[in-house]
């Protein structure tokens, strides 16, 4: 089963399915590296798989499960772990077990 995608809102869910709101959006880069990997979260089903395709991820706030997926320059695609609590394998994320994701926002590094 493929990794569970949710969005944080409306808009930001019609952006990442939308190829042409996208590309008005975030500019032609953006929206084809969006569609990217968001056809690679499609096609896993842990968040660890990302993590060993070799993908830019940045794990942001270990605690909160944030993660940010580097578009382009400046670019960045904001998710959070999206499961009643986040497994846990000591003090950190056991990624090996998130099946669910939440796209928060896409934005600069801030």
């Amino acid at each position: 089963m493929p990794l569970e995608i949710a969005f944080q809102t409306r808009e930001l869910r019609a952006t990442c399915e939308s190829p042409a709101k996208a590309k008005r959006e975030l500019g032609e880069p953006g929206s084809k590296a969006l569609r990217r990997v968001l056809a690679d979260m499609n096609a896993v089903e842990t968040v660890a798989e990302l993590f060993d395709m070799g993908l830019e991820i940045e794990n942001c706030t270990k605690e909160q499960g944030m993660l940010r997926f580097q578009l382009s320059e400046g670019l960045n695609l904001f998710c959070n772990v999206n499961q009643q609590s986040a497994p846990m394998n000591g003090g950190t994320i056991d990624w090996t077990q998130v099946t669910r994701l939440k796209v928060a926002r896409i934005g600069d590094g801030k």
